[in-house]
């Protein structure tokens, strides 16, 4: 069975396409014949700053890439989940393990029993995987982030502690915003939410309730009308995106409105800017395999779970992706990230 995959040979270089060794499953994981993967923010900045989200060194060579979607081609001891040729999309362990053989950026790659999602036959296999991150839903509904009411199918009301609360999901129309706000829409809360103009359209048909551009000034004073903001959650994790979000909150000669912002990267890699008395950051690290996010993925990941039937019902929604085409395109699909192009998907097969 021979593989291909797109190689990172060390910091900051070029990818070299080339045939590699097909990874074998251990236990508890399944080889998945990968026919989409995504290329998120994550993979464009590791590749350009060799900056890991889980703060940690990559072993070179190395293969990036996660989520993927495919069909399962052979299974690890003990594994029972799913069966040989099922359609499938789950996230890739490149980031925890940071070895070849577990990134997507190749024809075959090893991912874990319990993180796989059925994707079934209505749903292609390059719409799947622009759905299947576990960011968004761990950076709402993880005990450790946000901690938010997580949402059902079909829909059920908040619990009355939860009733009438709001969220700021600044950079609604990236690939992260965009799915955040379907999850925190099916959950039952007021979604606010920022893009440009031109992507109105896009936040709408997710179910934001007030879009606002980012780039108005009036945009500060529109959103403190809507206070009190019960979450806030920095989708982009910009320079400029928190310094909009911190005068949002802490007005010239005005008073400061306490609030934790959850970022999707390091506070460090915005400057470690200085921050008003009461408003504090924090940074997204999640792990499905946490003891304390068992529940939440049972909820998520099971057979049957959120996920499978969100994807399937549409209810999960995000941006389109972009299709550039095989691994020869990664370099390619790189820059576009780089460039603030929302998702970027590699057909390998």
């Amino acid at each position: 069975m021979s593989n291909r995959a797109a190689i990172l040979k060390s910091e900051k270089v070029g990818f070299e396409i080339r045939d590699t060794e097909t990874g074998k499953p251990g236990k508890g994981e399944v080889l998945v014949k990968v026919h989409a993967a995504a290329i998120e923010p994550t993979d464009a900045e590791l590749a350009r700053y060799a900056i890991l989200y889980t703060v940690m060194k990559v072993k070179y060579p190395t293969v990036l890439g996660s989520p993927i979607a495919g069909i399962v081609e052979a299974l690890g001891a003990g594994v029972e989940k799913v069966k040989v040729g099922e359609r499938v999309v789950c996230g890739t362990k490149i980031r925890v393990h940071r070895k070849a053989k577990y990134g997507g950026l190749q024809r075959f790659t090893v991912v874990d029993e319990s993180e796989i999602v059925e994707a079934r036959d209505e749903v292609p296999f390059t719409k799947a995987v622009t759905l299947a991150s576990y960011t968004p839903p761990g950076a709402l509904f993880g005990a450790t982030t946000l901690n938010m009411h997580r949402p059902s199918i079909p829909a059920s009301p908040l619990p009355d502690s939860e009733q009438g609360k709001k969220i700021l999901i600044w950079g609604g129309s990236s690939a992260m915003g965009s799915i955040s706000i379907s999850y925190a829409k099916q959950a039952g809360y007021t979604v606010i939410s920022t893009s440009s103009r031109r992507n109105f359209g896009l936040l709408k048909s997710l179910g934001a309730d007030h879009i606002f551009d980012h780039d108005d000034p009036a945009t500060v004073e529109k959103v403190r009308a809507l206070f009190p903001i019960d979450y806030w959650h920095d989708t982009l994790s910009l320079f400029n995106s928190l310094e909009i979000i911190i005068k949002i909150l802490a007005p010239e000669g005005g008073t400061v409105t306490k609030a934790n912002v959850l970022l999707l990267d390091p506070p460090g890699m915005l400057g470690n800017p200085t921050l008003p008395e009461g408003v504090t950051l924090q940074m997204c690290r999640f792990s499905t395999h946490a003891p304390e996010n068992k529940e939440w993925a049972e909820w998520l990941l099971s057979r049957g779970g959120f996920l499978e039937e969100g994807i399937k019902s549409g209810i999960v929604k995000g941006v389109p992706a972009e299709v550039v085409g095989g691994l020869e395109k990664v370099d390619e699909g790189i820059a576009m990230v780089n460039k603030g192009v929302r998702f970027i998907v590699l057909c390998l097969y």
